[in-house]
């Protein structure tokens, strides 16, 4: 437990510190450096399309719309049905995790304001949505899953693939983000961290309720 609270506290400073960049509010010329690296990398990964075949082109586009509105949904069914008691309570957890995050990565997106990306003459295979950029709403649900299963689930021989198959179908939804040009390397990096950290630190709480508990209860008892 101890290695999961490291874990979170290294994932919430990251996202701070990633966010402070994306800000740059200071115009602070080592950020922008950082930044103009974060363009450059996006037009290098969303260029590959140009050379690369059309199916992967269309293998993409499905991974990027389907991979976390309809895999990562389908995969915490299995789990729920067929993971008996610790897959009910890693779906549970996950629920919970992705409900907080929802509203969350809406605020920040609001609060920080990056514009979704845009290079003059580059052919992007999507057009970007209309909010805001960072963080990757995709890649920080995707990876919340994924990091939850990952940690909690002791599949029995029949499900324990589906942890395995969620982490590639997280990498390849946080790739393709970037791939079909509607994030930055940045914001998919900052949806990781943050899905990762919130899903961490629920897992953090849960399994320590019981001190939780004790500690408030000594604590009023105390006031008393």
């Amino acid at each position: 437990m101890t290695r999961i609270f490291f874990l979170t506290i290294i994932c919430f400073v990251s996202f701070i510190l990633l966010s402070l960049i994306v800000i740059n509010k200071s115009n602070n010329i080592y950020f922008d450096n950082i930044i103009n690296m974060d363009v450059s990398l996006f037009i290098a990964i969303n260029e590959f399309h140009v050379k690369l075949p059309a199916e992967l082109d269309q293998f993409m586009i499905l991974i990027t719309l389907y991979g976390r509105e309809i895999f990562l949904p389908f995969v915490l069914i299995l789990i729920f049905i067929f993971g008996g008691k610790n897959g009910r309570k890693t779906v549970i957890i996950s629920g919970i995790s992705i409900l907080i995050l929802i509203p969350l990565v809406s605020i920040i997106k609001d609060y920080i304001e990056r514009p979704r990306p845009f290079v003059p003459d580059l052919d992007t295979l999507m057009s970007a949505d209309t909010n805001y950029s960072f963080p990757s709403g995709h890649s920080t649900l995707i990876v919340a899953g994924a990091v939850t299963i990952l940690i909690l689930f002791k599949g029995n021989k029949y499900t324990k693939i589906l942890p395995i198959v969620l982490v590639i179908d997280a990498g390849f939804v946080c790739f393709s983000r970037i791939y079909v040009g509607v994030h930055y390397p940045f914001d998919v990096l900052g949806g990781f961290f943050l899905g990762s950290g919130i899903s961490l630190l629920i897992i953090c709480l849960i399994d320590n309720l019981p001190k939780i508990r004790t500690i408030i209860s000594n604590y009023k008892f105390k006031d008393f």
